[in-house]
C-alpha cells in the first residue's frame, strides 16, 4: 500500500510555488514587508509555507464579471495578499504569485 498524496496547500500552510529558475536565497514580502524563513515561512522543495493565513485571490466569475461590464464596481471581497520573491542577489524577481490555502490530503486512487 502506497502513502496518500498530498496536495500542494495541504496541511495548515498557505502555500506558494516558488518560479523554476528561483535558487536560495530568496528574498520574500508579502504585501512589501519582508518575511524571515524559518520566523514567518519555511522552504519545502520548491514550494515556501507560510504559517500564518494570507489571503488567495478570489475567482471572478461570471456574476462578477457581468456586473463589472454593466459599470456595478464588486468591491471589498476582491483584497488579497501579493507575495513577491527576489533571488539572485535581488537580480531576479516574481510578483503577485498565486497563493494556495490549507487543504485536506488527497488519496491515491
Amino acid at each position: 500500500m502506497t502513502e496518500p498524496t498530498v496536495a500542494p496547500g495541504a496541511g495548515d500552510f498557505w502555500s506558494v510555488a516558488l518560479p523554476a529558475d528561483a535558487e536560495a536565497p530568496f528574498e520574500v514580502f508579502v504585501n512589501g514587508v519582508p518575511r524571515r524563513e524559518g520566523v514567518d515561512y519555511r522552504v519545502d522543495g520548491r514550494w515556501l509555507r507560510f504559517s500564518t493565513p494570507l489571503r488567495s485571490r478570489p475567482r471572478v466569475g461570471f456574476g462578477r464579471r457581468l456586473m463589472l461590464l454593466a459599470g456595478i464596481g464588486v468591491y471589498g471581497d476582491l483584497g488579497s495578499d501579493a507575495v513577491d520573491i527576489h533571488w539572485s542577489e535581488g537580480r531576479r524577481s516574481a510578483h503577485g504569485l498565486e497563493i494556495l490555502p490549507p487543504q485536506e490530503p488527497l488519496t491515491d486512487s
